[in-house]
């Protein structure tokens, strides 16, 4: 399990993800706590094929790059 703050941003491209750290977070997020992701404006937030995801409790797979 895992406690996210109020607001979050992740990668959906692993190769991206890898470029954070040496581990990759994997979790299965409901749609209403999903506040942007990079395909909703085209041109916005596009580098890093980001989502922006609210807080909550979670459950997460930890796996290394």
């Amino acid at each position: 399990m895992l406690l996210l703050n109020s607001l979050n941003s992740f990668s959906c491209n692993r190769e991206r993800a890898g470029e954070f750290g040496d581990y990759i977070l994997t979790l299965q997020v409901p749609v209403s706590k999903v506040l942007f992701h990079c395909r909703l404006l085209p041109g916005i937030l596009q580098g890093e094929d980001e989502f922006l995801v609210l807080g909550g409790v979670y459950g997460a797979r930890v796996a290394t790059f």
